[in-house]
């Protein structure tokens, strides 16, 4: 009985020991306070114009300036969903229908792609890319970004 109550104090020093080495581990892995970290510096800003597997890509609020400064807005989306809404006198193209109508389209002009809600006016604007037009800025996040008033 001795040797059996001898074992099993010797394992809870054992497990202690084990126990006690974890916590220090753990303590080591915690990060230091916030009066010892280094200051951590601010990401640049994003550029008003990001560029995305070779479309170029502005946000709704660069997108109205732009308009503003003689930039054509084309909505790509198709007819029932203008219901939604659409950016003032926003020429309408759906995408089904942009290889057709290309000559539309102004090439001495900023085109403003948008669509419902960004990937069939990547694809438009890349498209015309393609085409050979160089102006072409697709609006992030589509018609579901456009600022509502």
């Amino acid at each position: 009985m001795k040797k059996l109550m001898m074992i099993a104090v010797a394992s809870m020093f054992i497990f202690a020991g084990c126990e006690e080495k974890k916590d220090a581990a753990v303590e080591q892995a915690k990060p230091a306070p916030a009066a010892e970290q280094p200051v951590a510096k601010k990401a640049p800003a994003p550029s008003e114009v990001a560029v995305r597997a070779g479309v170029q890509s502005v946000d709704w609020d660069k997108a109205i300036e732009m308009n503003a400064n003689g930039a054509i807005y084309v909505d790509v989306r198709n007819a029932p969903e203008l219901n939604e809404g659409f950016a003032p006198h926003a020429l309408n193209i759906p995408l089904s229908e942009l290889k057709q109508r290309i000559g539309e389209l102004p090439k001495d002009k900023d085109l403003l792609i948008y669509c419902r809600s960004g990937r069939r006016s990547e694809a438009a604007s890349k498209y015309l890319m393609d085409q050979g037009y160089t102006r072409v800025y697709n609006v992030i996040g589509g018609f579901l970004a456009y600022p509502k008033k």
